[in-house]
This record gives structure tokens, sequence and C-alpha cells, in this order.
């Protein structure tokens, strides 16, 4: 059995590539016969090397597939050689090495490389080199999978004459093309300028593939006047690997930087002894590379990576594009160039729509929807949804839909929403027996993702998302019934009805938002005769959430108290709980139905209870107490306190009586303040209950002297947030005593941000965290409040010098975004629009692909918080 086998190919006259823009090869041949010298010098011995060899004129593609197959017959190998040279072709629907047609007829033949990828995969070697010189031949790798994993195997690796965008050149200096002729000089003599001394073998990743990296772009650099040539190296191995060196004689003068850039600037007429310095200097102006940051974001770095150690003394980040790396391809021929910082390109050159070309070479190794969403922030159009969508998909299209902007694009998107057979405004109930079981064994993450995507879409355009939603409700419906916590999950069926509900909300938003009604009123009579008709669980607890009709929210929880009796754990009163708690306000007729709830839960024999404290905070921060439900609240605070020892239910009482401050008559207060100072200094200074009390107070405005300065020395113990430090705290959780520690304080510092101006320390400290997600809609609350409004016709000039300022750093810049966000989601809407359709025009014009994204991320971000509706009492602790 052979220890090496080898297959060597070289093809230069072509007899099918006329009409195609390719120029017959001169050198391509020799490269084939010089590669075959080298491995018969090395392994002279009989039975050391089974080579097959095809030549130029045989080279067929049913030729190429029978001589991969007899190298795998002749295996197992120690080692497996595989050289090509000649023409390949890359375009958005093939890849793959051209070769001779089977017959003399028109047509462009080429050996595809998913069939080079099975046919490598059939050979048994313990390591595996594929060396390939052709145009665009990391296109032809960066399609194959075999690279990707060792299976059994020790390595497989490959060495790719250019990147995917890159001619490979020939040179008649050397009658070889300029790849090849490096690589075998390094082969044959074991010597480089890099090499402390000469080499009897050459370690692939260490030695031969660096000295490959500096020689070849220099020379292509030098002799094809600028011109770049980039090899590429990629694939798994578990040990190192070595080549043999022939001890040959040299075809290829070794090149070091410097002397290349003596020559450029000797025909610039320059001819200093500076030339080096000035090379470097352009490399670090004129190049890039992109490499992960620390932060785990995309890097884009000046110069090149090989350069670096000579940069290094110099500030180096050019942008911090705020690509996540999670979102590279799992492709690991596709994301290798950017993992490890051999995704390189010139500054100056554009991408199709001129955004800077770093842009398309990041996108081309990241994972296919994160580039379709990072291309829809940019401006560019964003892909058409595939036949047969995962409900994700579905998601995800209708989000980039905001970044076009177009209305139009939402029906087909809408159309791949389940439920499409009950758009209709019957009122009738589905019958049993047409229940579609497609909807009914969707997931809770499928039901949640259309509920996202209506709701997005209901940003872009209610009207038209509203007999979707219809449709959608109903089935919703079905799927709730049909569908039990035991089989989804603990609360899955509470999750999807908030989220489907929710919608509605987001369409009466943006229908008020653009001048309309919140409801038509057939609309408004169909979804209560729906609700009527036995759709109430979604369609009536969905009515609680319509803006700007309050007699609407009063209407459907009066419906749902008549299926409340006093126990919102049960799963058949749960949703009317919510439905009660959402239409809360301060009329005389709130307060009545708060008064028949407290009976409710009093005949229940459910007093008190957490849910109970939760419903009449709830009513206290809508203002809907009513009047003898106060007074015996603050009768309560009086007898509490007069008791010598306190109680957990000194506590409960407390949190009611700090969010129902403003309705406790000034005289009466002092009690309730005074209770909620017992609880507090009766617990440790951290715990959460008290940062909410101080929190509730600080939102009313009724906060007493010094209790801000309380709150934001206790802020300031808080660890500032980093996503990798999992020791940090992420949020409170409300109304739970026992949990001890400085996040909630950051949010009640943030609670009293977002009503009055705070001092630079302050607000450094909410900057500090503004990161956290779970903290980050209170922090950005606040930090808006904090902005200092400035003309509106010079706003989005001045967005844009604040993003620009902050190219090095995504973090600083996402930060910025959000306050811009909530700053534009503010806005009267004929302002708003014209805002928006300045930030997408700065977008177009803009030539920075990280100010693109940001400038799209404010539009859509600005979009959907214009629309999204948070239920009353769905988050306590903010009030």
């Amino acid at each position: 059995m052979a220890t090496v086998g080898a297959f060597v190919v070289g093809i230069a006259s072509y007899r099918a590539i006329s009409g195609t823009g390719l120029s017959p090869l001169e050198f391509a041949v020799n490269d084939a016969d010089a590669v075959e010298q080298y491995l018969r010098t090395c392994w002279p011995n009989d039975g050391e090397l089974r080579v097959v060899r095809i030549s130029e004129g045989d080279a067929t593609a049913a030729a190429m597939e029978a001589g991969l197959e007899a190298v795998a017959e002749g295996g197992p190998y120690e080692l497996c050689w595989l050289f090509l040279s000649g023409h390949g072709w890359v375009d958005d629907a093939t890849a793959g090495f051209l070769v001779q047609p089977a017959e003399e007829i028109g047509g462009l033949p080429m050996l595809a490389a998913e069939t080079l990828d099975r046919l490598i995969g059939r050979i048994d070697a313990k390591r595996t080199i594929l060396i390939l010189d052709c145009c665009f031949a990391e296109g032809l790798v960066r399609r194959m999978s075999y690279f990707a994993a060792l299976g059994e195997s020790e390595a497989r690796l490959y060495v790719a004459s250019s990147r995917e965008s890159q001619r490979t050149w020939e040179d008649r200096g050397v009658k070889h093309g300029v790849f090849t002729a490096h690589l075998l000089d390094l082969l044959n003599t074991g010597s480089a300028a890099q090499f402390s001394e000469r080499k009897a073998q050459l370690d692939v990743d260490a030695e031969l593939f660096p000295a490959l990296c500096a020689q070849v772009p220099l020379y292509v650099f030098q002799q094809k006047g600028g011109a770049r040539q980039e090899p590429v190296k990629g694939g798994v191995s578990s040990s190192s690997v070595a080549l043999p060196v022939a001890s040959l004689a040299r075809r290829v003068r070794n090149r070091s930087v410097l002397e290349t850039v003596a020559i450029r600037l000797r025909q610039a007429a320059t001819g200093l002894a500076v030339g080096g310095l000035a090379l470097l200097a352009l490399s670090y102006a004129l190049r890039y590379y992109v490499e992960p940051g620390a932060g785990g974001t995309l890097m884009v770095r000046h110069g090149t990576r090989w350069l670096e150690p000579l940069l290094r003394v110099l500030p180096l980040e050019r942008v911090d594009t705020g690509i996540s790396v999670a979102d590279l391809s799992s492709n690991g021929a596709a994301a290798a160039p950017l993992q490890s910082g051999y995704t390189t390109g010139f500054w100056t050159h554009e991408g199709a729509d001129r955004a800077r070309g770093w842009f398309d070479a990041v996108l081309a190794g990241l994972d296919p929807a994160a580039a379709a969403r990072y291309g829809a922030l940019a401006g560019r159009q964003p892909p058409a949804l595939v036949a047969s969508p995962v409900p994700l998909d579905v998601e995800r299209a209708a989000w980039m839909a905001l970044s076009d902007g177009r209305p139009e694009s939402l029906d087909p998107i809408l159309n791949h929403v389940p439920g499409g057979d009950r758009r209709s405004r019957q009122v009738e109930r589905i019958p049993a027996n047409k229940l579609d079981f497609e909807i009914l064994d969707l997931t809770e993450a499928n039901m949640v993702s259309y509920a996202e995507a209506l709701a997005y879409a209901a940003a872009l355009d209610p009207v038209r998302t509203f007999p979707a939603f219809l449709g959608f409700a109903k089935a919703t419906q079905e799927w709730l019934i049909h569908n039990t916590d035991a089989q989804r999950g603990r609360g899955a069926r509470d999750r999807v009805r908030n989220a489907v509900v929710d919608v509605l909300g987001a369409i009466s938003k943006a229908r008020v938002d653009r001048g309309l009604s919140a409801l038509d009123t057939p609309d408004r009579d169909l979804l209560q005769a729906l609700s009527d008709a036995g759709y109430a669980e979604v369609i009536g607890q969905g009515l609680s959430r319509v803006v700007g009709d309050a007699q609407s929210r009063l209407t459907a929880a009066a419906a749902a108290l008549q299926r409340f009796h006093g126990s919102p754990e049960d799963p058949t009163q749960g949703p009317a709980f919510e439905t009660i708690i959402a239409g809360l306000d301060d009329s005389a007729q709130s307060r009545e139905l708060v008064e028949r709830v407290i009976a409710a839960f009093a005949d229940a024999g459910a007093v008190p209870n957490s849910y109970y404290t939760r419903f009449l905070i709830a009513a206290g921060d809508a203002r809907a107490l009513p009047t003898n439900v106060v007074d015996e609240l603050v009768l309560t605070a009086r007898e509490r306190l007069g008791k010598a020892e306190s109680d957990f239910e000194d506590s409960e009482y407390a949190r009611i009586l700090a969010h129902a401050m403003s309705q406790i008559p000034l005289a009466q207060r002092e009690a309730a303040l005074a209770l909620i100072e017992r609880v507090a200094n009766l617990v440790t200074p951290m715990s959460t209950s008290t940062a909410e009390m101080y929190a509730a107070l600080g939102r009313q405005r009724l906060d007493p002297e010094g209790l801000l300065a309380k709150v934001r020395e206790r802020a300031a113990k808080a660890k500032p947030y980093t996503p990798a430090d999992r020791n940090v705290a992420v949020g409170p959780t409300p109304g739970m005593t026992i949990v001890v520690g400085p996040g909630p304080w950051i949010v009640a510092l943030a609670v009293f941000g977002s009503n009055r101006q705070l001092g630079a320390g302050e607000v450094a400290i909410l900057r500090a965290h503004a990161s956290n997600p779970a903290l980050r809609d209170m922090i950005m609350r606040a930090l808006v409040h904090q902005e200092k409004e400035g003309p509106v016709d010079t706003i989005v000039g001045s967005w844009q010098r604040r993003l620009s300022a902050l190219a090095t750093d995504a973090r600083s810049r996402d930060t910025e975004q959000a306050i811009m966000v909530g700053y534009l989601a503010a806005r009267p809407w004929p302002e708003f629009t014209r805002l928006v359709e300045q930030l997408r025009k700065e977008r177009g014009d803009s030539q920075e692909p990280e100010l693109r994204i940001a400038l799209g991320a404010i539009v859509v971000d600005a979009l959907v918080a214009r629309s999204r509706v948070s239920p009353r009492g769905a988050q306590l602790f903010a009030g």
C-alpha cells in the first residue's frame, strides 16, 4: 500500500471557454509537471507514492472523477496530496473547477465544488492537503464541507491561491502561476526571508502558509500593477502537518516588505530609503482586515493580519462593526476567514450600494439570516420569503419590512401567518370537524413568532394587518383550547395568549398615530361579538389593550369580571384577571370595578395573598382605588405602626401604600410614609421590596427629601454590567422581599430619572448598566429624559455626528441608538415620519456600514416602540 497518494491536474488550453471572457492560461501544465517532480523527488522508492496524473487534453469531468476514484481505491494513505491548476468559476448559483468538455460542443463544463467535495471524502488518508491554484479559489473551498470536520483523519487542510473575489495570476518571468511558483520554491529549497535557517521540512500552518501569505501578495502587487492576490488556508487538524523539502533549485527570488516598498516608491520617483515606512503607512491607511474583538463583535482593523506585529504601536481599530461573532456562519469554510483575521481588502473599495467593501466581505461569512438582517438595517432590499417558511422566517421578514418601509411588502408575509381561512367576519365558532391540526400542532415558540410578525406588521400598516390578526386570533383561541401547559410547558398558554392580544394593542396604537380611530366601529363591534361568542380568552382580553378607547377596555374588563371568582391561579380565571387589570383607570366605573374584584377575592377567602396584593398595586398605579379602600389602607397603616413587632403583611401593605400614595390625602400620608420607612428599616438595605417602594414614590414625585440620595448610594454599589460576567445581577424579581442586591436599585434610580433631571454621577451609573437586557428599557426611558432637546431640523445631523464619533465602540453606540429611539418614538406622528424619512435618506447617503446599520436600527426600533402597548400590571416594579 502506498504511503502517499497524489492527484495532479493542470489545464492551460481549454476547448470550451469561448464567450466566457476567460483567456487560455500559459503555465498551468508547467505547474502540474513541477508538482509531480517534487512528489517523485521526495518519495522516490517503489511503492511509496501513487500518483494519478490527468493530462491536459484528457481532463474531462468524467476523467477527473475516475482519477479521484482511482486514488481512493489505492488507499489508505499516510498523506493524500491533491493539486489542481487551471480556471475557477464562481457565481451566485455555482462554483467549480473548469474542465475539458466531453465532446467538441459549447457550454462551460466544470467539476463542481460539491462533486469534488464528495470524491475527496471517499479517500482514506490520515492527512489530506488540497492545493488549489485558480481564480476565485476560496469560493470553491467555501462550498465544501469536507474540511469542516476531521472524521477519522488527523488533518484535513486546504491552501487556496486567492480570495473568492480575486484573480489568480501567472508570470512569464518564472513560467508558472505566481502562487504555485512560490509554493514550489518553499518546498524545493526550505528557505524564505522569514526563516532563520534552511528547513529540512516545512510545517504547513506555522511555516509554509505564512511564507506564502508574505510573498505572494508582494510579488503580485509589484509585478501586476498593484493587483491583489491573497492565499487562503483552512480546514481542521489535531496535530501539525509537515512536508519534506526536495532541495532543488530556486525559481523565484525571495521578496521582503521593505524591498517591495522601495521598488514602488522608485516608480513614484521618490527613491528614498524610507520606502519601508511609507508602505507600512500606506498599508495602515488603505488596507483593512477583520477579526473578532475582545467584546464579542467583529472588528475592522488597520493594515493586514500579517503586518499587525509591525503596526501594533499604532491604534489598529477602524470600526467596531457591532456584528456579533455569534452571527458567524455555521459553515466553517465561510466563517474561517473572519475568525482567523484573513478577511482583508482595501478601505477605499466600495460595495454595490456605495458602502465600504468590508461590509460585503463580512456578510459573506455570516449566517444567512443574520446577513439578511444586517443588510436590511443597512438599507438593502430584504430577501423574499421561501415557499414554505418556518415561523421564525416570517417574523424576521416582518421585522425587516420595517426597515424597508414599504407597506405593500407585507402582503406576502401576512399570507404565511396561520388563520388565513378565518379572516372572515363571521361570528360563529369554527366547527370541531374543520379544525386545522397544523395550527394545533404549533409550538409555543411558533405561535409567539407569528404574533411578533403581526406586531411588526402593525407598526408599518395597521389597516393591512387587522384581517391577518383576526384570523390568527381565532386560530389562537382554538390552539389554547386544545393545548395544555402539561403539553407545552408551564406558562406556555399565558405567554402565547399575551403575545397575541398585544397585537391588537399595537394595531390600535398605530391607527391612532395615523389619525384614525383606535378601531373602526364595525371592527370593534365584530370583536365584541366574537368575544361574546366564545373568543373572550384572546379577543376579549385583546380589547383591553386597545389604546385611546377607555370605554372598550372597561367594557372588556366588566365582561371579564363575570368569569372571575377570586382565584387568578385558576387557568380559567387567569385571563379574566389580566383583562381586568388592563382595563383599570381613574374613572368612577373603574373604581366600582375594583370594589367588585375585592369582593370576589373576599368571597373566595383569598385575602390576603400575592395576587390580591398585585391587584391593589395595579389599582394604585392606575389611581383606581375607591376612597373607602384608601381610607382602610391608611387605617391599617396606623394600626400596624402601633404594633410592637412587624411581620410580612406589614411589607405587603407598605408596598400597596407606596403605589397608591397619590390617592392618599396629604394630611394622611404621614402614616403611610412611616410604615414604608419602618418596613425598609427592618430588612436589609439592599432589599428589592424597599427599592420598589422608593421607586413607586419617585414615579409619583412624592418622594421625601433625601430619598433619591439613598437610591443613588445603593445603585452605585452595582457592578458595571458586562455580558460575560455571570455574577452581575440582570434585574429585579418584582415583589420578592428575599431578593437582595444592587440590580433593583438601578431600576429605582431609572424610575427617578424618568421624571426629573439627574446629576452627572447618577447618569453615569445608569449608562454603566445600559447594556443589561433586563434593565435596558427602564434605563433608556431615564436617559431619554436626560436628553437636551435641540432644533428638530438639525437633530438627525446631530445624531449622525454622535454615532460617527463612536465608530470603534459598538457598545456605546448601541446605548446612543437606544436613547435616540426613545426620543424619536415619543415625537408627534408628522414630526416622527419626517425624521424617519431623513434617517432613511442619511442612511442611503452614508458610506459607513456601521452608521447605516445604526440609523436603520433607530428607524426599526422606533417604529416598534411606538406601536407597542405595555399592559398595566405587567411590570409592577416600574409602575
